[in-house]
């Protein structure tokens, strides 16, 4: 089961603006696939844009992100932005050139909306803050955003706890006096890990999941629980361009599960990094021995800092959001918090499987750092996205015995392959013959 969750939150205070009407023509049709692909397209540009900027540090190992949310928030935004600030929004989301971005943004909410994602939205307004009602009917239309009265930090606290299944509790401390409008968007994933038969059940059997260890680099390591299956249907491919293993893990409901182990820095891979490039290349599925870390990890960040890095800084000095309101408004904050567990529970219980029992099955173990996105196979917009470097931070780390090797799979064959100093040919080795 993986659970992700994450909000978003947009606070305008007062700034001077100027008003400029719009108008959609011929966008009130059934868009092609191709046209959610190339939405799908920007929303993981813009994702690993803002990946870039945040920093990975020994006190914030793992960054997560939801793209999608992120493309909500800003694409919310710019439905009241005018002039050079709905320019600068629409260049920034790769929408400058797609008159209908809006609506086929909009588009893929009823789409994503089923039994695995929930998406919601909601306008906070301060009593006696007038608001255009065109910015309040397109917010409606576009990205199903109600306006709501803001009364207290406790009523938004307690819709954003309510949505995330009381994932994410006390999400703000305080409201300055000064807001006077809030943009709040929220997705919520609970994912189920995809059976191949009737016989397999579970992929990941709590009873066979064991203490293992994750190679923070070549000297450390920090032990974690690793989840075990002896036949997952994986999508895997080694990449010379990467320099990584990239593996896709179905899920139930049209979602899958994409991982990049890299050689290197996982850092470097971001730059190279195409979704759609990657999904046309990957091998069809086969059954195969997989060790995931399980994990629950938190993440909490404002994003003035590295929404300014990209050239939007002017969202928080003196932008032209009179689409609005024809009082003057500026972006004060924007807010980011995401939570993310991955474990063996959710899918149909009452089943066991002996991994011990498929040695002969190749292996493809996470233990150490790691790209990954959540993506949505029919436009293959990345809903989550993140880098994981230690999934286990609050364990002490440990010097490694052998930093070319992995002590922890002694039960597995070919084990001495998986250390973070193995080439890729190393890692790749046992089931490259198989795929």
């Amino acid at each position: 089961e993986m659970k992700l969750c994450l909000f978003l939150l947009l606070l305008c205070l007062s700034r001077q603006g100027l008003t400029v009407r719009r108008t959609d023509s011929n966008c009130g049709r059934t868009f092609s696939h191709e046209e959610h692909r190339a939405i799908g397209g920007a929303i993981e540009q813009l994702g690993l844009k803002i990946l870039e900027k945040l920093a990975i540090s020994s006190q914030q190992p793992n960054v997560i992100l939801s793209p999608l949310s992120l493309m909500f928030a800003l694409a919310h935004l710019t439905l009241g932005s005018r002039n050079e600030t709905e320019k600068l929004l629409l260049q920034s989301l790769q929408a400058h050139n797609q008159p209908c971005f809006h609506h086929i943004l909009g588009s893929l909410v009823p789409h994503l909306t089923h039994r695995s994602l929930e998406v919601a939205a909601r306008m906070y307004l301060r009593p006696g803050f007038e608001v255009k009602l065109s910015f309040v009917e397109e917010s409606l239309a576009r990205y199903r955003s109600r306006p709501f009265p803001l009364v207290s930090v406790d009523e938004v606290n307690q819709w954003v706890e309510n949505v995330t299944n009381g994932n994410i509790p006390n999400f703000l401390e305080s409201i300055p006096h000064d807001v006077v409008l809030m943009l709040i968007n929220g997705v919520y994933f609970k994912g189920h890990w995809k059976r191949m038969t009737r016989e397999w059940k579970t992929q990941f059997d709590p009873q066979v999941t064991s203490k293992g260890v994750f190679y923070l680099d070549s000297q450390n390591s920090v032990s974690v629980d690793m989840m075990k299956s002896a036949q997952y249907p994986l999508r895997l491919m080694n990449d010379p361009q990467l320099q990584a293993q990239v593996a896709s893990f179905p899920f139930k409901g049209n979602t899958s599960f994409l991982v990049i182990l890299p050689i290197g820095n996982v850092s470097s891979v971001l730059p190279k990094l195409n979704i759609s490039d990657l999904y046309s290349r990957l091998p069809q599925e086969k059954s195969m021995q997989v060790n995931v870390p399980k994990m629950k990890l938190q993440y909490r960040q404002e994003l003035e800092e590295a929404l300014t890095s990209m050239g939007l800084g002017s969202l928080f000095s003196g932008p032209d959001l009179s689409g609005i309101s024809e009082q003057p408004l500026r972006v004060s904050s924007v807010r980011h918090a995401t939570t993310m567990e991955l474990s063996e529970e959710g899918v149909e219980a009452s089943a066991t499987t002996v991994v011990t029992a498929m040695r002969s099955i190749s292996l493809f173990s996470v233990n150490s750092p790691f790209l990954f996105a959540l993506v949505d196979d029919f436009s293959l917009a990345p809903l989550f996205m993140g880098i994981v470097t230690n999934p286990a931070p609050d364990n002490d780390p440990m010097p490694n015995d052998d930093p070319n090797g992995n002590n922890t799979m002694n039960d597995q064959p070919g084990t001495e392959a998986d250390g973070p100093g193995a080439s890729l040919a190393d890692r790749t080795r046992r089931w490259t013959s198989l795929i």
